[in-house]
């Protein structure tokens, strides 16, 4: 559906910039606000559709019509604008973002079954919601955007609602709600593995043996597994991140919400990709995939002592970054020179610098907080009584259960199993960062 609805989608993104952009040029009180009650304004464009001459053939739009019309609504306009402008995202970027009418089709690891798409700079994600997560958050907005202005947060930033009410000729009407979210993980960070962490440890962990795919999908066991003693991270921004992370645990749970994750993004510096595929303890004929996977990488990275090592270079000087950035998000500062040396990407994204436990082995690391719009409804009680007579010496263990509970485990699973405090053990080597050995495609 993304031939379909991506084109008009992005055609009325930019429309709708237009219409909000005159209107603060030329402003004129009506009878459609008060104040208190902006984000229930919206602005709306149509579209028509020519099934034929568009060469649309999804049946359950199309029905076997000729034309499909599509209103795209822009919810809470003026508050996204502000949220936007306030991370440094001016109108013209975001046109920028959606001038080339397409979207990237995005797989989405998660439950909720919802559609995920990127811009064509990857900028941008784009997230189908349910009704009531599209009501949540307009709900929750002005609050929402109050948060960034006057504390530190991690809470992912929100820059776009929109609304897509289908029509045929038929009378037939569909509604979908697309929901528009900054990406904390552009490719241009050369991000090694990512972690959706929540603190459960049922249905926690991406099985298998773990391709370089698979990398970008990891859980909490994942994590668990591939470090078992966590990652050290300096003593300011540790103290600085358990408080952030423990307000912002607290906010959501308010709200009454819960299941959202933090999102981790790790770069390794002093790991290659083989070396990080052989950490997996695996038996059998996945040991023996594994073991061919590693033959063939270690070949590729003997060749690589008598070829340009430019070939196996990642190329990011033609790409965007992220527009959130970890250090600037905690407002806290470091020694740049000492940990981002001649890293041009680092110094322009400030990730928090890590020791992986054990090793010792240097890492950059990216994060963000994710999915907060789940509250702890009556179907997630229904759920949650279940679980206690089936299975009640584990039923906390689960991802959904009370917002209260959820908050506690989540800050407790955070700084006990994956952030430690490195005091005054943090043995930072100091090097050329910039061609990290991960970048290498082994």
């Amino acid at each position: 559906k993304t031939s379909i609805l991506g084109p008009a989608l992005c055609h009325g993104i930019i429309d709708l910039l237009d219409h909000l952009t005159k209107i603060f040029n030329e402003y004129k009180e009506d009878d459609t606000t008060t104040f208190g009650n902006e984000n229930h304004l919206y602005h709306s464009c149509q579209y028509t559709l020519n099934v034929k001459e568009d060469n649309i053939q999804f049946v359950e739009l199309t029905n076997h019509n000729d034309k499909i019309h599509i209103e795209i609504s822009s919810l809470a306009p003026t508050i996204f604008y502000q949220i936007r402008e306030d991370i440094g995202i001016s109108n013209e970027k975001f046109r920028q973002s959606f001038s080339e009418y397409n979207l990237k089709d995005f797989t989405n690891t998660g439950r909720s079954g919802s559609l995920m798409y990127k811009t064509h700079d990857q900028l941008f994600i784009l997230k189908t919601l349910l009704d009531y997560e599209a009501h949540v958050l307009l709900n929750i907005l002005s609050g929402y955007h109050l948060r960034f202005r006057q504390h530190s947060t991690l809470l992912n930033r929100y820059v776009g609602l929109y609304s897509l009410r289908i029509q045929t000729s038929s009378s037939t009407n569909t509604t979908i709600y697309v929901a528009i979210t900054v990406n904390a993980f552009t490719p241009s960070l050369k991000i090694n593995e990512i972690f959706d962490l929540k603190g459960s440890k049922i249905r926690r962990k991406t099985t298998g043996f773990l391709s370089t795919e698979k990398f970008y999908k990891l859980k909490d066991m994942n994590f668990i597994e591939l470090y078992p003693n966590g990652i050290r991270i300096p003593t300011n921004i540790y103290q600085k991140l358990k408080i952030i992370i423990a307000n912002d645990a607290k906010a959501l749970k308010k709200l009454n919400i819960m299941d959202y994750s933090l999102l981790l993004g790790i770069r390794h510096l002093d790991m290659s990709e083989s070396q990080m595929l052989e950490r997996q303890n695996i038996q059998g004929i996945t040991a023996l995939l594994r073991a061919t996977n590693s033959l063939s990488l270690k070949q590729i990275e003997n060749s690589t002592l008598v070829t340009s090592s430019s070939i196996f270079e990642f190329d990011t000087t033609s790409l965007s970054n992220s527009y959130l950035k970890p250090l600037e998000m905690l407002k806290e500062k470091m020694n740049m020179n000492l940990y981002y040396n001649d890293d041009s990407i680092a110094c322009a994204t400030l990730p928090i610098p890590g020791i992986i436990n054990g090793t010792n082995k240097r890492v950059y690391i990216y994060l963000a907080l994710i999915d907060i719009l789940q509250t702890y409804d009556t179907l997630r009680i229904l759920d949650q009584a279940y679980r206690k007579l089936i299975d009640h010496d584990k039923h906390l263990e689960y991802s959904l259960i009370p917002s209260n509970e959820y908050e506690q485990r989540f800050h407790h699973f955070l700084f006990k199993d994956i952030f430690i405090d490195a005091n005054d053990d943090f043995p930072w080597a100091i090097n050329d960062v910039s061609k990290s050995v991960a970048d290498i495609k082994d």
